[in-house]
């Protein structure tokens, strides 16, 4: 197994440009925050961003779990990685993340510095500072799946293979739980003022009985029981849901993980 190391002072830009080292130097896997992560997929870890204070994130970062460290290492050990890269702010937690999970000497050091301009890291530092964003190199489908936060728009990468051929690579920005800006919050009824809204949009929709909204540590689940017409209405329901998640997670950057339409009657 070839081990590949990148480091970096925090919020410097290393997550950002680790799909492309990855991409340059042929390497299958990533350990970045505490996940294993292979092809825009988690494969197994628990992820320092959906920490609740800096000092967890932390302690996820660098395994100090047992169980965590046990079920990393038998993910590596069963998946016969070939090649991973780790992802550290310094190379003592670099090296510390490599001794706990097993892990062979580093093959190839990269230091933010050999990739990134003063000007460029020094940017992404004030996009950490003052907005709290972190990126994740996942695509935004798969990080709403085991992460909280506040989530913005995907970033799109366009890669050249070794044939020449475009790919395409997704990261996606999060403003983790542990933020230091202080706690997001958007209450019960401005959700369903929003949703309320929305809804008055769609002529067939007669009246709404009840909107319940229920939060988890990944995000919200909403449950809508409405007075249909009685035209398509399976088709109705699908362009409600659509609307209404496009809307709340756009204004509201929530993770929305379902909106579930109940009709309890026709008109």
């Amino acid at each position: 197994m070839k081990v590949y190391a990148l480091c970096g002072a925090s919020g410097t830009g290393k997550s950002y440009r680790a799909l492309r080292i990855a991409h340059e130097n042929d390497i299958d896997y990533i350990i970045d925050d505490g996940i294993l992560i292979h092809k825009n997929c988690i494969v197994t870890g628990v992820s320092a961003k959906n920490a609740s204070t800096k000092m967890e994130a932390v302690k996820r970062a660098i395994f100090e779990d047992i169980d965590n460290r046990k079920n990393m290492i038998k993910a590596i050990n069963d998946n016969n990685v070939g090649s991973i890269l780790i992802i550290g702010t310094s190379w003592k937690m670099i090296n510390r993340i490599k001794n706990r999970l097993e892990l062979p000497d580093i093959y190839k050091k990269i230091n933010m510095e050999d990739i990134a301009t003063k000007e460029e890291m020094e940017e992404a530092k004030k996009n950490r500072m003052e907005k709290g964003i972190h990126i994740i190199p996942l695509p935004t489908f798969e990080v709403k799946k085991h992460f909280s936060g506040l989530f913005t728009n995907p970033i799109k990468l366009l890669f050249k293979d070794k044939n020449s051929d475009i790919k395409e690579f997704e990261k996606t920005l999060i403003r983790p739980t542990f933020s230091y800006m202080g706690k997001y919050y958007i209450s019960q009824k401005a959700i369903r003022q929003i949703v309320t809204y929305e809804m008055t949009k769609f002529e067939d929709v007669c009246q709404i009985s009840s909107i319940e909204i229920k939060h988890n540590k990944s995000g919200i689940k909403i449950d809508i029981k409405v007075k249909l017409k009685i035209v398509e209405i399976l088709r109705q329901c699908e362009n409600i849901q659509k609307k209404i998640m496009d809307t709340l997670e756009n204004t509201t950057l929530l993770s929305v993980n379902s909106i579930n339409i109940h009709v309890v009657d026709i008109c």
